[in-house]
């Protein structure tokens, strides 16, 4: 059995420090609805940012307030004649809040995008609702409305009003129209629904997860799919896992950052096999404190699935952290695709195409096609852990039957270093 390496100590982050992770997930444990201001909801989406990129967006913001001022000459106020949005029921944009659970992450790159392309009569009413007495913040009254639907519009607005007209945000009125939603499953349903390409800001993979995750615990939704992403969640808050974006959130780098939410929620893995994985990836982590990598999530689920599936075995959590320590003694569990893990798999295959076409003349074989992908990655993992994976008196560990259908089969020369 693979004994484990030291536990690191990067920095700040230390085998029992994903800050980061805790901070996110943190975000599910809400007891109730979390309504901000609109320059709270500004001001701390912008703070996510690494400094360059916020000086960027400042930059770009002024700019695009300073287009729509010239698109826009004399005009000081939502109610001018020349400025034509649609006629609603007209109410005060400081007695609309956000409810932080129902809306998705604040995309500020969309806002400037509004901004610059502004048109006043296309302009969507805000979608509002009452919320809940429990969820309203102390100090709001009856008179307060919770926005559901048109967060990145309303934020617009409040910047159009405040900077470009110089207004107070208590004297900016906007268009609404209020929806009556009988609870916030309702309200929640009808935001997914309601959310397409067509000149939206369309949810990705990772905000339906959220909405589901949130459904589950605040609003006690019974919807067995949602059930099961919500257990999975549990399972990777235990081990200070999070789930993000490739690229939105900018926190894709952040130690126990997990960039292929739909992987994780896909039904083909079970609440057990997740969870599994997490074991796996906390024993990684406390040695070399890290995102994990796009490409070691089903490399990894990929075979604890097929033992489970192929020959029934379940891996005990002791198994799963000798599976994680043997990667890093072999290559240090780093699955990147310029790594030592994937440079190994090339040759590897390259040799077998050799073997496998020799009876073949050259100029009738088929080209090299190295995908890097689990048919071939997960192939050579396979025979990898057949040959070196074992317990503390060296026997081998439980192997499944290879249920990949490929001809590729790695050299024992290949597979030692």
């Amino acid at each position: 059995m693979s004994t484990a390496p030291a536990p690191a100590t990067n920095g700040q982050f230390s085998v029992y420090g994903r800050h980061h992770a805790k901070k996110i997930n943190n975000k599910y444990n809400e007891n109730k609805g979390n309504n901000i201001s609109w320059i709270d909801r500004w001001n701390q989406t912008l703070a996510r940012y690494p400094i360059e990129q916020q000086n960027q967006i400042r930059s770009r913001l002024k700019s695009a307030l300073k287009r729509f001022s010239k698109k826009y000459p004399g005009v000081k106020s939502f109610q001018d004649p020349n400025f034509r949005m649609c006629k609603a029921l007209t109410k005060k944009l400081t007695a609309i809040l956000i409810d932080t659970t129902i809306q998705r992450e604040l995309d500020l790159n969309w806002v400037i995008k509004i901004i610059e392309d502004f048109r006043p009569y296309q302009a969507q009413p805000l979608q509002i609702y009452q919320p809940l007495p429990e969820d309203m913040p102390e100090g709001f009254d009856a008179e307060t409305w919770s926005c559901w639907e048109g967060q990145h519009t309303g934020m617009a607005l409040y910047l159009i009003g405040t900077v470009a007209f110089g207004m107070k945000p208590d004297d900016i009125e906007v268009p609404t129209v209020e929806y009556e939603f009988a609870n916030r499953v309702e309200c929640r349903t009808t935001f997914m629904a309601n959310n397409s390409k067509d000149g939206r800001k369309v949810l990705d993979s990772i905000d339906i997860i959220s909405q589901k995750i949130f459904a589950v615990r605040l609003d006690s939704a019974d919807d067995p799919e949602w059930k099961e992403i919500n257990k999975k969640q549990l399972a990777l808050e235990a081990q200070d896992l999070f789930m993000t974006h490739h690229e939105k959130f900018h926190d894709e780098r952040e130690p126990g950052a997990i960039t292929r939410p739909g992987d994780i929620c896909d039904d083909k893995y079970s609440v057990e096999l997740v969870r599994q994985f997490t074991v796996y990836a906390s024993a990684v982590l406390a040695a070399n404190p890290r995102a994990i990598n796009a490409k070691e999530l089903p490399i990894i689920m990929g075979f604890l699935k097929m033992a489970d599936q192929t020959d029934g075995i379940d891996y005990t959590d002791d198994q799963i952290r000798s599976l994680a320590y043997l990667c890093m003694n072999l290559f240090e569990a780093d699955f990147d695709e310029s790594g030592f893990f994937w440079e190994k798999v090339g040759i590897a295959y390259v040799r077998w195409h050799e073997r496998y076409h020799a009876d073949m003349e050259e100029s009738m074989r088929p080209g090299v096609k190295l995908n890097k992908d689990w048919a071939q990655g997960g192939t050579f993992f396979y025979w990898l852990l057949k040959q070196h994976w074992t317990d503390d008196d060296g026997n081998p560990m439980p192997i499944p039957k290879l249920n990949i259908s490929t001809s590729f089969r790695p050299a024992a020369k290949d597979l030692s270093w």
